[in-house]
């Protein structure tokens, strides 16, 4: 409920209409002109069938009679609002701040408008107005959430100081009773901006005014993980499981604290754990999609690739937003790629796209997909130009360019392509070096007969393959490539050296 102080109706009126008694405009009213009056109470009789079009209409016709009439102000901003046209609710309380400028329920009311259509420094202007006016302690509830508002209007500005200053003097004036919410929040806050030591020393504050509290334990063994004290990560990580024993989060934090710490038989029964909760939630016809994504790569990991995508077939049972069915779709691509199935990850990827025709990963993929398999070499390179309109510099894809006109140069024969394919090649270690794409540099200074760059490349391609674990295919293959190429050279000079022979001995025997 958006609280507008002011929109509170006309409290103090009682008019006979019918057989319906309401409020009457007392003695307040009685100089108005009698066509203000007659328009006011139409008007007021609107409101009360919430017929906000024609209470505006009236109260309108009304103002031009009695201009500066609080009450027929005060209307017409409560009817703007509740049509939803705040701009207007906005201009009409801003004209009663002109004729009420320190009444606290105006400011707060203006400040709370501002704050509904996005104007940040302007709700704080008369948030701060607001808490300078004459309260009584009837306004004690709504000066604490002048306060509160106006802490997290400065903290979302990026001015943490000022806005926790707002917190302190809700302590200060005693206004809350009950202080653990606030060191909570304050305590996100601090961990949302990253100031990991502020954010603990408020949880804990927070614990400490109610050790009850389980989700403080959550957000402590958060921070003592960043700030590297895995011994009180730890512990508060098991404490707030003995509260939430089924909360799959803690139980991966958990796993990869001990992973950090060495201890792979905790690493292992954490993540157990919460692969037997994910499982159990799926089971039971969870919508959480996170679940689904987080419980497929636990299995990915494993390399159980049917059981990953399993998972993701079962989610796509579950209402999915346009995003997210595009995202699945992706990722089952990558599964069936993975498992080898290539007709599976083309038709995957196919409707990734028809979701998100701009999905710059997926036509890559598949440019790359159709140019590793000799496929459809020219909507290849259609693909991969269209992920590189959106990423430029991104070297996976132009090596994927480059891999794809290598491909259509073989195919047809055409030495150019190979210049081209070796351009963007050249250009993509620029910006990424990978094993890969050494490597197909090294094949295409092989076709162009270029060797022994060939064979520079190849070795930088090795080099790097060994620097990532179970890469032994690949090493082993590149490795194959530099024999054979080896042996090629020895061929060649060989064959110079006996052709350099024989042009000499002919040179020799000639009479």
């Amino acid at each position: 409920m958006f609280p507008l102080m002011v929109f509170l109706g006309c409290r103090n009126i009682t008019v006979q209409h019918g057989n319906q008694t309401v409020p009457s405009t007392g003695e307040r009213f009685l100089g108005m002109h009698e066509k203000a009056y007659s328009y006011f109470c139409a008007g007021y009789f609107s409101m009360l069938e919430r017929d906000w079009e024609n209470a505006v209409n009236n109260f309108e016709n009304a103002l031009q009679w009695d201009h500066s009439s609080e009450k027929i102000i005060q209307h017409l901003a409560t009817c703007y609002f509740q049509l939803g046209k705040n701009e207007n609710a906005i201009y009409y309380m801003k004209k009663l701040t002109e004729i009420m400028p320190d009444e606290f329920s105006v400011r707060y009311t203006l400040a709370t408008l501002y704050e509904t259509v996005g104007k940040s420094k302007e709700a704080i202007g008369e948030y701060e107005h607001a808490r300078r006016c004459k309260t009584t302690k009837l306004d004690n509830i709504f000066l604490a959430d002048v306060l509160y508002r106006l802490a997290n209007l400065y903290i979302n500005e990026g001015m943490m100081e000022t806005g926790i200053a707002c917190y302190q003097s809700m302590f200060d004036m005693k206004l809350v009773s009950d202080p653990v919410k606030i060191y909570y929040e304050i305590g996100q806050k601090y961990f949302e901006k990253n100031d990991i030591k502020k954010a603990l020393e408020y949880f804990l504050k927070a614990k400490k005014a109610d050790p009850k509290l389980s989700f403080t334990s959550f957000y402590l063994t958060l921070c003592y993980d960043i700030l590297k004290d895995y011994d009180n990560a730890i512990k508060e990580g098991i404490a707030f499981l003995e509260k939430e024993p089924e909360n799959w989060a803690m139980h991966l934090a958990l796993s990869e604290i001990y992973e950090k710490t060495k201890n792979e038989s905790g690493k292992n029964e954490e993540l157990r754990k919460t692969q037997e909760i994910l499982k159990k939630n799926i089971d039971a016809g969870t919508k959480n999609t996170k679940e689904y994504f987080l419980l497929c790569q636990i299995y990915k990991n494993q390399h159980k690739i049917d059981e990953a995508i399993s998972v993701i077939e079962n989610m796509k049972l579950i209402p999915l937003d346009k995003e997210t069915m595009r995202d699945a779709h992706f990722l089952l691509a990558n599964l069936y790629y993975e498992d080898q199935k290539f007709d599976r990850t083309e038709e995957e990827l196919r409707m990734t796209l028809k979701l998100d025709p701009d999905f710059h990963e997926a036509n890559n993929f598949l440019g790359y997909l159709f140019a590793e398999n000799n496929k459809n070499l020219d909507e290849a390179i259609q693909l991969i130009n269209k992920a590189l309109k959106a990423q430029p510099k991104n070297g996976a894809y132009l090596d994927s360019l480059g891999w794809a006109y290598y491909k259509k140069a073989h195919m047809e024969g055409r030495t150019d392509y190979l210049v081209t394919a070796l351009k963007n090649l050249s250009e993509a270690v620029q910006h990424m070096e990978e094993p890969d794409i050494y490597d197909h540099m090294g094949e295409v200074y092989y076709s162009l007969g270029h060797w022994d760059k060939a064979v520079t490349v190849w070795k930088k391609a090795h080099a790097l393959y060994n620097q990532i674990i179970n890469n032994e295919t690949k090493k082993a293959h590149i490795e194959a490539k530099l024999e054979k190429i080896k042996k090629l050279i020895s061929v060649e000079t060989k064959g110079t050296r006996v052709m350099k022979q024989r042009m000499e001995v002919e040179t020799i025997v000639q009479p």
